[in-house]
């Protein structure tokens, strides 16, 4: 199955949930796509099946 993933990169909470789990699923052969502004910081190394896909973010005025 072909999976894409739209997560924060930073530490902590749901970003990092998101990454293990895109591994995990990664692992058991299924095709994940990364969607956000960086790299997650839990991924670190090549594996096979997953991709990221950096997207530019909009600055809103306050």
């Amino acid at each position: 199955m072909r999976i894409g993933i739209v997560c924060y990169p930073t530490y902590g909470g749901s970003g990092v949930v998101a990454t293990e789990l895109g591994l995990a699923l990664a692992a058991k052969g299924h095709q994940i796509h990364f969607i956000t502004y960086k790299r997650p910081v839990r991924l670190t190394h090549y594996q096979e099946n997953v991709f990221f896909h950096e997207v530019n973010t909009e600055e809103y005025p306050f």
